[in-house]
């Protein structure tokens, strides 16, 4: 379930759950795609990790 704050109030009647707007809520994914309306889109999510770059300081130690 993704967490997002309801815009507007609103029941969704094949559960009958009542959303009230400014207010967080666990919502399934089928019922954001079919109330996009209603909830805030949060957009695509984005990858946060840094960018790594390779070690070439030579700290390895080779071994034959």
């Amino acid at each position: 379930m993704a967490k997002t704050v309801c815009i507007q109030n609103f029941i969704y009647g094949a559960t009958g759950v009542a959303y009230e707007a400014g207010v967080e809520y666990d919502v399934p994914a089928a019922t954001l795609k079919a109330n996009p309306d209603y909830f805030k889109q949060s957009g695509r999510p984005t990858n946060k990790m840094t960018e790594t770059t390779e070690d070439k300081s030579g700290s390895e130690v080779a071994t034959t």
